[in-house]
């Protein structure tokens, strides 16, 4: 151990002792000093238990009056018998420590019973001392559950430690002697101060007003100042001058504090240096007043110069700590200034990207629309040119050729509404097992017989409310494009599973909810995706294929119809191993819709359509099939014509409407007015879903199936 540790050690004791000392000072309940007394003696020599045991009046019996770290049933109860081969034995007749680092090896001593069951494994102890005339009062001992060797100075500490313990002891019993027999005062005072002349404390007795009535030997001998002289107020001189007044301060307020207490500088005789001490002070009662106040000065020199060191390291740490959080704090807001920087560059990035895409996707529709429309526009000049020369039959060719070119234009339409998630959905309840098995023929014949496939269905119970005909469509793309990713042949599997999603597995994809999924997925044992393919797969009009063999709509049309029906899309691909594309929908529970009630034969039909060229054909087509047509150009103008008693059978109207009054607000007008009442709304464009209990047909449409529509919509 080096010098610095055991000065360490030996300050740590010194405080402990004072500490002990001021309690010995002022407590009154005897246990409360013994255990007191063994709490800090284990702290002082790091062990973990410590016992006072107290002589018995028979003189060989010993109680365990008090200790620390022993099981219940221990304090207060268990005793051992000082024999002469026990160790409390030896210690009170040699008056010797006894100790013993390890007695599972030890032979010298026999040990109390409740010792080895508590686990002791090395102790020391040392006698008690009685007062002037009296026997021993008892053994302290400590105690460790580990072998361990007591030094020297730790037994040296022990009997300083002991013979406080003793004055305090004896203290106790002469304050209970003076409470019965008063003229017995000083007798007590003298053997108080005889027993206080054995600790290393300046021990001394004084009047409240701080004037001393008595010094021990020590403070003479440390300070210069003989007792007689250091009587009254006399011992001030010792004390530092600047200390002096804060002295006196303490002693005037002892009374109303009930203690006295401070620290000051006491000058060294030897040296003549100030060192720092703390004095304390509590009074002595008889018959209920105060007769005079015990004091005792510790020197704590070491202890403040610890104090003031650790003051200046703390000093120093708050200066360390101050300056780092100012590098911190700049640091930080570089970095807050870089990321406001780097955000700004990030939402210039992804404009630029916007604008790219909406520059790929203007690319793209002028491209295949202006095919179109260069179809149509030629074949209307052929029409004109061959009726001009009065050959009509040559006519229906560029009908025919012109009626494909619309639907080539509608069907690119209808795929960049389902890209923008824009599209009129038609939702149903249904399984996504029923669909997979509905399309497996006609999937088959779609990949050819170079590729293998099988269905890997759940055959749940769970189903979906979706698109149906857009279901299909999705899933026969995905087996398309599957298959153009093994044009070597391999292997295609259809799969569907029931499973539940939780927030974790769904933080990519926005306005998604967690909850119960179906999921249907495609995958193919192809060539892959890389990186880079898989960041623009879903982007409109990109495609790894050949020029003229993809318009590079499909993936990206799936997509938007799977996020518009609130479900999610899961890709899983590697370059070289396959892909597989997972569509997962939430799973929906049925409830029941009322069904129309019949209206009767009635064949009136009011329609609302602004644009007056689709109007006016769309009222021809109708009273060619033998209906009669209420004509309306706005919303306004069909609310006036219900307002004012119309009868009909069935309402079509355009969702987008001029007048302030769309398309769905007359329908729920007309609703209101007749429950029953058919709708069917056509749209070219309008977000969402189809309101229940109406139907929804997409423009461009031909005239037949408005005429199907109909039919239906009035017989139901």
């Amino acid at each position: 151990m080096s010098t610095a540790d055991r000065e360490s050690i030996l300050v740590h004791q010194q405080a402990i002792l004072a500490r002990f000392g001021e309690l010995a000072l002022r407590s009154d309940d005897l246990d409360e000093i013994l255990t007191e007394a063994c709490r800090l003696v284990g702290e002082a020599l790091g062990t973990d238990m410590a016992k006072v045991m107290e002589l018995q009046e028979d003189g060989k019996t010993l109680l365990v009056r008090a200790g620390i770290g022993w099981p219940p049933g221990i304090v207060g109860q268990a005793t051992a018998q000082a024999d002469a081969d026990s160790s409390e034995g030896y210690a009170l007749q040699s008056g010797e420590p006894a100790i013993s680092p390890d007695i599972a090896t030890e032979n010298r001593f026999r040990y109390a019973e409740f010792i080895a069951d508590a686990g002791v494994r090395a102790f020391v102890n040392v006698v008690i001392l009685g007062g002037k005339g009296r026997g021993a009062y008892g053994v302290l001992q400590v105690d460790s559950l580990k072998p361990r060797d007591f030094s020297r100075p730790d037994t040296e500490f022990l009997r300083s430690y002991a013979n406080l313990l003793a004055a305090a002891v004896e203290r106790l019993r002469i304050a209970a002697q003076t409470r019965l027999h008063a003229a017995s005062l000083r007798d007590s005072e003298e053997r108080y101060r005889m027993l206080a002349t054995q600790i290393p404390q300046l021990v001394f007795t004084a009047h409240s007003s701080g004037e001393r009535t008595w010094c021990s030997p020590q403070w003479a001998a440390y300070s210069g100042i003989s007792e007689q002289a250091s009587l009254g107020l006399g011992w001030l001189d010792a004390v530092h001058e600047d200390d002096r007044r804060a002295t006196m301060a303490a002693w005037a307020a002892c009374e109303a504090m009930g203690e006295f207490a401070v620290e000051h500088r006491i000058r060294r005789k030897s040296d003549g240096t100030f060192r720092w001490f703390q004095s304390r002070a509590t009074p002595v009662r008889a018959d209920g007043r105060i007769v005079a106040w015990l004091g005792t000065s510790t020197d704590v020199e070491d202890q403040a110069r610890v104090r003031e060191a650790l003051e200046r390291s703390s000093e120093m740490l708050e200066t360390r700590v101050a300056e780092r959080t100012a590098e911190l704090q700049a640091a930080l807001d570089t970095l807050q200034s870089e990321s406001r920087e780097r955000s700004l560059a990030e939402e210039r990035l992804r404009h630029s990207e916007k604008l790219k895409a909406i520059g790929q996707l203007t690319g793209g529709i002028a491209h295949d629309f202006n095919n179109v429309l260069q179809g149509i526009i030629s074949c209307m000049s052929m029409i004109r040119s061959r009726t001009e020369q009065g050959r009509p039959m040559e006519v229906i060719n560029f009908i025919e050729r012109a009626e494909r070119g619309a639907l080539r234009a509608a069907t690119l339409t209808h795929r960049l509404l389902a890209f923008g998630r824009q599209q009129t959905l038609e939702p149903r309840l249904v399984s996504l097992d029923t669909i997979a098995r509905d399309l497996e023929d006609m999937i088959r014949r779609a990949v050819g017989a170079g590729v293998d496939m099988e269905l890997k269905l759940a055959d749940g119970q769970w189903r979906v409310m979706c698109d149906p005909n857009q279901m299909e469509s999705a899933l026969l793309n995905l087996c398309i494009n599957a298959r153009d990713a093994m044009p070597l042949g391999g292997w295609l599997t259809i799969s569907t599973a029931e499973v539940i999603l939780h927030e974790s597995d769904i933080t990519t994809f926005e306005e998604a909810q967690p909850g119960r999924y179906c999921c249907i997925a495609v995958s193919d044992t192809g060539t892959g995706m890389s990186d880079e393919v898989l960041e623009q797969a879903f982007e409109p009009f990109f495609t790894t294929k050949p020029a003229g063999q993809g318009a590079g709509l499909g993936l990206s049309q799936i997509y938007g119809f799977v996020r518009q029906s609130g479900g999610i899309l899961q890709v899983d691909t590697e370059l070289g191993k396959g892909t597989t594309v997972r569509i997962c929908m939430p799973a929906f529970v049925e409830r029941d819709n009322p069904s129309a009630s019949d209206r009767g034969t009635a064949k009136t039909v009011m329609l609302v359509e602004d644009e007056e060229i689709v109007r006016e054909v769309t009222a021809e087509q109708l009273r060619e099939l033998g209906y009669r047509v209420l004509e309306a150009d706005s919303g306004p103008a069909a609310l006036r014509l219900i307002h004012a008693g119309s009868q009909f059978d069935l309402l079509i109207s355009d969702v987008v409407l001029p007048g302030g009054i769309n398309g769905r607000e007359v329908a729920e007008a007309v609703k209101l007015r007749y429950p029953d009442m058919p709708v069917i709304l056509v749209t070219g464009y309008a977000p969402g879903d189809a309101p229940v209990g109406m139907e929804v047909i997409r423009k461009p449409f031909a005239p037949e199936i408005l005429a199907e529509r109909v039919r239906v919509r009035l017989e139901a």
